[in-house]
């Protein structure tokens, strides 16, 4: 079974076809969405909560390394890891507010996928991250459907929140891509996110249009204008219908951001 997965800046979902319709998969007690977030012990104890409780083995040398050295952190620090100890969405937020000098606490790591300069052990840190919120949602969405679900098409925005132009796409590309097959994901697709916002409205359109979809999300701003209607519809290849995209590392975080230093923190000045 294929999942649709809306790995996002500020959420994640995922989304599955049952007779041509899509419906979204309830994650956490119904909950469609579960926030980008993690929270742990410290930040070493991410690579052995792989290794220990999900079976995740690291990859390639940089991530055996990584993986060795969290492993003697956490001895060294008396830290004896537990599954519980690594959590998601807002039981993350949850433990993260209750002590946060205590709390090694993540959001939004999409957001820094792009980020050019990073040493070969910070990607693979990242990469981690990842690969976490992604083992645990396919772990959710496989409990809510009771199947195995191997094939995923997930979705990334025109331009990744950063200033590198097409070698930050390729890099966070790699990072989602490795962090995906990591966590179990065997056949990994990409589809541009407006793209995959638009053929929802696609399905309702009776006659061929040229259309204009504008995806705000939390970190990033994309427009794509596509050709879309029946004349488009079930295939497969969709390049000759998508006539531009635009993508901007802005998105509804930046106006939460704004919002909160400019607004509400001016009265406690």
């Amino acid at each position: 079974m294929a999942l649709g997965f809306d790995y996002g800046t500020a959420n994640c979902s995922v989304a599955h076809r049952v007779d041509g319709e899509i419906q979204p998969i309830p994650l956490m007690a119904e909950e469609r969405y579960i926030p980008s977030t993690l929270s742990a012990p410290n930040r070493e104890a991410v690579s052995e909560y792989l290794y220990r409780f999900m079976n995740i083995l690291p990859e390639g040398k940089v991530g055996e390394a990584l993986l060795s050295r969290s492993m003697r952190t956490n001895k060294e620090e008396g830290i004896h890891l537990l599954a519980d100890d690594v959590r998601f969405g807002q039981q993350a937020t949850a433990l993260y507010l209750e002590d946060p000098t205590e709390t090694y606490y993540v959001k939004s790591p999409k957001s820094f996928l792009g980020l050019l300069g990073l040493r070969d052990i910070q990607l693979s840190i990242f990469e981690d991250l990842v690969c976490a919120m992604m083992a645990n949602v396919k772990c959710l969405a496989e409990q809510s459907l009771q199947k195995d679900c191997p094939q995923v098409v997930i979705g990334r925005p025109v331009n990744f929140h950063n200033r590198g132009g097409e070698k930050s796409n390729l890099q966070a590309l790699a990072i989602l891509r490795r962090a995906a097959s990591r966590a179990g994901f065997k056949d990994i697709e990409f589809q541009y996110e407006p793209v995959a916002a638009g053929l929802e409205y696609e399905s309702t359109l009776t006659e061929d249009k040229t259309v204009l979809v504008v995806d705000i999300g939390g970190g990033t701003t994309d427009c794509s204008m596509l050709k879309m209607g029946p004349s488009w519809f079930e295939k497969e290849d969709r390049a000759d219908s998508m006539i531009a995209h635009s993508g901007k590392f802005i998105g509804g975080n930046d106006l939460d951001i704004a919002i909160a230093f400019k607004r509400f923190m001016t009265e406690f000045v």
